[in-house]
């Protein structure tokens, strides 16, 4: 069951604060009815993996039959930890390193990357292939097939 409060914590945290309650008691069934369809279909490709457990991969595979946005940061090594909460509900984590900020700091920044370079080339214009240098010569072509 998807609460009000999630959705208006939701909202807020895509820049949208103070979300009326109307609009929040509409919008939580069909949060909670389209995320069923996704989990649905993620465990339909877990079934034909012939495996026992939902994986990352098989929610990115859910979502992109629907043409949605696959998931960001999660990986099939990740795993889970969890955490009581007040109030009786359960919080999964997944748990991050401590990282020393002068070690990170004072480490070597990767070498940056080559330019870009792109080339369009005209093979054959309406069926005439030009004669220029980047095009093999009609006699060339003819010896290779």
């Amino acid at each position: 069951h998807v609460r009000r409060e999630t959705i208006s914590d939701i909202a807020e945290s895509l820049g949208h604060p103070g979300l009326p309650d109307a609009i929040t008691k509409h919008l939580a069934p069909d949060v909670e009815y389209r995320t069923r369809e996704v989990i649905q279909e993620a465990l339909k490709f877990m079934r034909h993996s012939k495996r026992r457990r939902l994986v990352a991969d098989d929610v990115n595979a859910a979502l992109r039959l629907r043409n949605r946005e696959a998931l960001y940061g999660f990986s099939e090594n990740a795993s889970f930890k969890r955490a009581g909460v007040l109030g009786g509900a359960d919080l999964y984590y997944v748990e991050d390193p401590e990282l020393d900020l002068t070690d990170v700091v004072a480490s070597k920044l990767p070498s940056a990357p080559l330019d870009v370079h792109l080339m369009t080339h005209w093979l054959a214009i309406e069926g005439v292939q030009p004669a220029i240098p980047a095009n093999p010569a009609p006699a060339a072509a003819g010896q290779g097939a």
